[in-house]
């Protein structure tokens, strides 16, 4: 109560309400503090923010909102503050009444009394803490999307390269003078272009950049029929459980795709169980409301229907400190040599690319679990068949100009065609290529070509073909996946497209194929 003797100014203390106003209604905490920590006010804000009561925290000390790692951080603050600093816009992180850590921006300012005595400190305090998840989230994505962007080159470079090595091993093998050792060489370059291979189809899955074959799957019957090759790879020191709820979990995913899932996991749970343990894959359907749920970086996972795949083991477990990290390309906390790093980082990609999410949780000492939500989709009708079409074994006819820029790759491709017996005319570029059918009159029956080349790429050389000789039937082959040359729809996607480095026998098989196909 004001000293009737004393009255203070109706301008004051319509201030005085307004600034009280202000404090109650605003969503930032604003807590006033004496200098050794005690707290003198407290507004709704902070209740919401900190899940204290302004009646459990008047007369308390700040400190029980400080992780005791940081008092001494607090009692600098308060220094400060006593010398008459400001502090503005200052990050750090406190304790909510449940115990949960979270990420608040600060200011803290002097409060003073009439004659200008520092007596206390008043504060406002926002949780930026989902603000801060947002923003790794975005720097993370930026980074893996110029790592992946860095991977899809590699793998293009690589592809190129490892389609000429195993194009030569394959014309040496056919020679039959070769001495039994000389073979053995050429098989062991040959594996050692498989896992090369390999290694850049991983890269690929990495970067959400590799040729996906999704169909219809019982996501049951898949893991299941894959549980004893896990076992096989795992070894017997691991018990494998597999247990599936009732009730069918239909995914669209590529099968291949989804058992390197299984087993890169499985791997991973071994190397983590080097004195045995258990490995145990569930599934069940799960549904997801709107904001309900979050994957492994934080992001809103989307409301629907979910099949969740969980593979859990009862290893050393990943350090907090790790854990955050182990699904960066490269990164492993394995010794060196055993492992590349990118076994964790293929997963991501994989379920990424299919559509899916991906959390995981670990405590030391006890194990890891890492889950994979799948959308669920209709199951497929009856009538629904997968399968290859057969080998075609038919005599070579037709003229087929082949249109690459890499030398070695051409003269692979050029040399096989040949040697089955086709007509072959090659190019380095697209603008050649074009220069080569006109010389032909146009009796060129099959075109194949790369798609990146200077001068003029293969997509606008056929193009310009078509546009002279109506249908041209055209095979596109190159190191980067499909999606990544074609992004839209258009012709030029009824084309067969095939990734390098392409089998000898794949390619024989697609040339006849298309060949068939255009004299009908």
């Amino acid at each position: 109560m004001p000293d009737p003797a004393y009255p203070i100014p109706a301008e004051q203390l319509l201030a005085v309400a307004k600034l009280a106003a202000i404090i109650e209604s605003s969503d930032d905490a604003i807590v006033s503090k004496t200098l050794d920590g005690i707290v003198r006010s407290w507004n709704p804000a902070a209740e919401r923010t900190f899940g204290y009561s302004a009646q459990e925290m008047l007369g308390a000390p700040i400190f029980r909102l400080i992780p005791p790692h940081l008092r001494a951080e607090e009692e600098a603050i308060l220094g400060r503050i006593a010398r008459g600093e400001h502090v503005a816009h200052y990050e750090t992180t406190r304790l909510r009444k449940d115990g949960k850590e979270i990420i608040i921006s600060l200011t803290i300012s002097p409060v003073r009394d009439d004659s200008g005595r520092i007596v206390g400190a008043a504060s406002i305090k926002r949780d930026v803490t989902d603000q801060k998840k947002a923003e790794l989230a975005l720097r993370q994505a930026a980074k893996m999307e110029a790592i992946g962007r860095l991977a899809g080159g590699l793998a293009h470079d690589f592809n190129n390269q490892l389609h000429a090595l195993s194009g030569f091993v394959h014309f040496i093998e056919r020679d039959p003078n070769l001495t039994p050792v000389t073979r053995q060489d050429l098989m062991q370059v040959q594996q050692a272009a498989d896992r090369m291979a390999t290694l850049t189809r991983q890269l690929l899955a990495f970067a959400r950049q590799q040729v996906l074959t999704p169909e219809t799957l019982d996501l049951d019957a898949t893991v299941a029929d894959t549980v004893p090759l896990l076992q096989r790879l795992i070894g017997s020191h691991v018990e494998v459980r597999m247990d599936a709820s009732h009730g069918s979990k239909w995914v669209r995913v590529d099968r291949t795709q989804l058992v390197q899932v299984l087993l890169n996991l499985a791997i991973n749970a071994r190397d983590a169980m080097p004195g045995g343990g258990t490995l145990s894959v569930r599934t069940e359907t799960l549904e997801i409301g709107p904001n309900q749920m979050q994957d492994r970086t934080g992001a809103p996972i989307e409301a629907g229907s979910y099949a969740r795949l969980e593979v859990e083991d009862t290893g050393e477990g990943i350090a907090p400190e790790h854990l955050g990290r182990v699904f960066e390309p490269f990164y492993t906390t394995k010794e060196v040599g055993s492992g590349t790093g990118l076994g964790l980082a293929t997963v991501e990609g994989i379920v990424s690319q299919s559509g899916g999410y991906l959390q995981i949780g670990s405590v030391v000492g006890q194990g890891t679990s890492i889950t994979i939500l799948f959308p669920l989709c209709p199951a497929p009708n009856r009538s629904e068949v997968t399968g290859s079409s057969p080998w075609l074994d038919e005599a070579p006819h037709g003229r087929i100009l082949v249109v690459d820029d890499d030398k070695q790759v051409r003269s692979v491709i050029v040399r096989l065609l040949r040697s089955e017996g086709y007509d072959v005319v090659e190019a380095a570029h697209g603008k050649e290529g074009l220069d080569c059918f006109e010389q032909a009159g146009g009796g060129i029956d099959l075109v194949i070509s790369d798609l990146v080349m200077p001068v003029m790429g293969g997509r606008e050389m056929v193009e310009q073909l078509n546009r002279r000789y109506p249908h041209t039937p055209a095979i596109w082959i190159s190191g980067h996946p499909r999606e990544t040359e074609f992004p839209d729809s258009g012709p030029a996607l009824t084309q067969p497209y095939l990734q390098k480095p392409v089998s000898p026998e794949l390619l024989i098989r697609t040339v006849q194929e298309t060949l068939r196909a255009r004299s009908r």
